[in-house]
């Protein structure tokens, strides 16, 4: 008879119960001896019996496939290591018979064509799978346990290494780490999409592919938490787990707003402002529609760039080099001297004092919203005890009150340590005005665009390529005519009480205009 002997054993069942290959190997080989058996070949499988997905099986059905009527018999020490699964062994014995191939062990053999020994056999191919659920289950509940001890129990994640805390296992972060704490700076921006940073990780050579990256993202290991998982009628939590933090609960919270489309600041089209700034500022003088601007390219395969009316058969459009020029020469005309600049200077200064009151009135509201959401979890854990909702409400509530508890202290903290923006205003911007035009070339398209707009009181109309009549924001007419009357004669001029005092009426909420220029 022609046999193949197949050992087999798992990486857990060799440490711990000592089921040796050698062993086995020997059993085999004197079985084959003492029966006059030739022995094909022998198999030797490191590969869990839950079911027949293992390499050296595979192997074998191929080789009995392929050279059917050489193999009789496969032989095993024991039906442990044919299989833990039943079903799935009664299965295979099917087709190996059908295949003219019996299986049979040296410990525990029976003769499978009789149909008495079908109990028999079910019985010992029923016990190892019993015995692996059991060991399964206790692996399963012990996992958890040390889940809520804040232990990990699994393959580290990206910028991680596990390690043993004495007799508790955890991880710590490795050289990977900085690159996702950028990850999630990136993400939470909302200047990137998921998979631009996934992408410039694997740039970097941090390998992952998309589902991974979005399951890091998600995973609460980063905050250092360990999310325990359901068991039996316990829900998911999040513990405090053993492991350091890397990523702030304030980034965290806002990469996930971002990841599930809450929070978005993707900007497509600031690539073209530098090009367009004065894109919104125009109009098309027949339909009273804003211009839009675009790019043609001509036969020598030059690019042409134009302001130009969407409208159906309309004519106009203009060169954006006329277009710039002429508004370049609007701001050659706005010149501001330095004694109006410091006029301005000094009642801004009083007005500004006005405006601290502003943040600090913020500052007490966002404490007080603060002490209701602390009040709202107390009260959650109140209504937990009193049983007046159930276990999955309260985890579901808290994880809510405990985000939003995150992102008002981050603003709290923002509101405390802002500087008044005012105070760089009067330092950098302010000046500005001294020189308008040349610091208007300076700038990019965004803060030409918000010097525009704090100039222009309405859209500007072209002919011929060149702005016609421009109409400007009250404070700009406003210094505009005091600025004229320094420069008139002795007899014309104002007192400089007189012009202060015109200034601080008007120009109240002219530092609010332009301060936003400074941001950019």
């Amino acid at each position: 008879m022609n046999v193949i002997c197949y050992k087999r054993v798992s990486t857990d069942e060799q440490a711990d119960r000592g089921f040796s290959l050698q062993h086995q190997e020997t059993m085999l080989t004197k079985y084959c001896e003492i029966n006059n058996f030739n022995i094909v070949d022998i198999y030797t499988e490191d590969c869990s019996g839950k079911s027949f997905d293992r390499p050296e099986w595979k192997k074998i059905m191929t080789y009995i496939r392929s050279h059917r009527g050489r193999v009789d018999l496969i032989l095993c020490n024991r039906w442990d290591r044919f299989s833990r699964n039943q079903y799935d062994s009664l299965t295979v014995i099917r087709e190996l018979h059908k295949l003219g191939v019996s299986v049979n062990t040296v410990e525990q053999p029976l003769d499978i064509t009789n149909p008495d020994n079908k109990i028999l056999l079910s019985l010992y191919l029923s016990i190892p799978e019993v015995e692996n659920d059991k060991i399964s289950l206790r692996t399963a509940e012990g996992s958890w346990r040390a889940r809520n001890e804040g232990c990990w129990t699994a393959q580290a994640p990206k910028g991680y290494d596990n390690v043993r805390d004495g007799k508790k296992s955890t991880i710590r972060p490795n050289s990977e780490a900085p690159l996702m704490v950028e990850a999630f700076n990136m993400l939470a921006s909302g200047s990137y999409s998921a998979d631009e940073v996934r992408k410039w990780l694997n740039d970097n050579k941090l390998k992952i592919s998309k589902n991974t990256f979005l399951r890091c993202i998600r995973n609460p290991v980063y905050i250092g938490k360990i999310r325990t998982g359901p068991w039996k009628k316990e829900l998911s939590q999040d513990v405090v787990g053993l492991h350091p933090a890397i990523i702030p609960e304030e980034v965290f919270h806002r990469a996930n707003d971002v990841l599930s489309g809450r929070r978005r600041n993707m900007k497509f089209h600031d690539d073209k402002t530098d090009l367009y700034p004065l894109k919104g500022f125009l109009v098309c003088p027949d339909h009273n529609k804003s211009l839009t601007a675009y790019a043609c390219r001509s036969h020598t395969g030059k690019l042409h760039h134009y302001y130009l009316c969407c409208k159906d058969r309309c004519k106009h459009r203009y060169r954006i080099q006329d277009v710039h020029e002429s508004i370049e020469d609007i701001l050659s005309t706005i010149s501001f001297s330095a004694q109006i600049v410091n006029l301005y200077r000094k009642t801004l200064e009083k007005l500004f004092e006005k405006n601290e009151y502003q943040r600090r009135d913020e500052i007490q509201k966002t404490k007080k919203e603060l002490e209701k959401l602390e009040l709202r979890k107390s009260n959650l854990q109140n209504d937990l005890m009193d049983r007046a909702i159930t276990s999955h409400d309260y985890q579901d509530m808290k994880s809510r009150v405990d985000k939003d508890i995150v992102l008002t202290k981050e603003k709290l903290t923002e509101l405390q340590q802002e500087k008044s923006p005012f105070k760089v205003y009067l330092q950098k911007e302010v000046p500005m005005l001294e020189n308008l035009l040349e610091y208007y070339r300076k700038v990019n398209g965004t803060t030409k665009k918000k010097i525009l707009g704090c100039i222009f009181a309405e859209k500007l109309v072209l002919d011929k390529g060149k702005v016609t009549d421009p109409v400007f924001t009250e404070p700009v007419q406003l210094i505009l005519r005091l600025s004229n009357s320094l420069k008139s004669t002795t007899g014309n001029v104002k007192s400089v009480l007189e012009i202060e005092k015109d200034l601080s009426k008007p120009l109240s909420y002219a530092p609010l205009l332009f301060k936003s220029v400074s941001k950019s």
